[in-house]
């Protein structure tokens, strides 16, 4: 009979958490890449096959360049352009004695979630930033995510995915600092507005449910394509 009690307080143990824990809903944000892999020279095109998004050489003057540890990273911003508030997005990666990149990764994110945020710290949107003052910039990816099954234009809620350089190859999701993002972005969305008031609590509740980890997080991960050299 011991040994019966046993069992059930065993199994009660072990199936609780684990039923807990499936029964935690899907996150509204997900991130587009869990981590993005620099080519071992030239350049590479996450979902965005159909457009050269190589900076010209009459615009290699305006790289943002930040440090990343024993190398830099550099950040191209071509945007926010139509309906969609679309960015062609260009990180790089160099050494220090370089004056441009020599290995780059190019993506597309919209920023259409800026209609219901409206504002950030007063402060441009920062994309390539040391978020946690250990002297190495991390890079931040901008996007959107659906606050309703059909959303419209007006309804998208915006959000930012941190990525760290690891092994001075792979950019990486940062969770905690990603979480630290979502929140910050929470209380921006907290913020009194005479409009979207309903659309800005869907939003916040999102972005808080995700840094504490109240949801599970799913991606949609989607495949790049190498591109040969070419001259930056």
């Amino acid at each position: 009979m011991r040994i019966y009690s046993f069992m059930i307080f065993l199994v009660s143990v072990l199936l609780v958490p684990l039923l807990a824990g499936e029964s935690k809903e899907v996150c509204l944000v997900k991130p587009d890449h869990l981590s993005m892999e620099f080519p071992e020279l030239g350049h590479i095109n996450l979902h965005c096959e159909h457009f050269d998004c190589i900076p010209d050489d009459t615009l290699k003057k305006k790289w943002i360049r930040k440090s990343s540890g024993d190398v830099d990273l550099f950040l191209f911003l071509e945007g926010p352009s139509g309906s969609g508030r679309f960015w062609n997005v260009t990180i790089g990666i160099a050494d220090k004695n370089k004056s441009k990149p020599d290995r780059t990764i190019c993506l597309i994110t919209s920023t259409v979630g800026w209609r219901t945020l409206q504002g950030y710290n007063d402060i441009p949107l920062p994309w390539l930033d040391d978020l946690d003052g250990d002297g190495k910039a991390e890079f931040i990816v901008w996007d959107s995510f659906p606050l309703h099954e059909y959303a419209s234009m007006a309804s998208y809620g915006l959000v930012a995915w941190v990525y760290r350089l690891e092994s001075n190859r792979t950019l990486v999701i940062n969770w905690d600092l990603s979480r630290r993002m979502a929140l910050s972005i929470a209380e921006e969305y907290r913020k009194e507005k005479s409009s979207l008031k309903s659309n800005r609590v869907i939003a916040a509740n999102a972005l808080k449910n995700f840094a504490k980890k109240r949801c599970k997080v799913t991606n949609n991960k989607k495949k790049g394509s190498i591109i040969k050299k070419k001259t930056l």
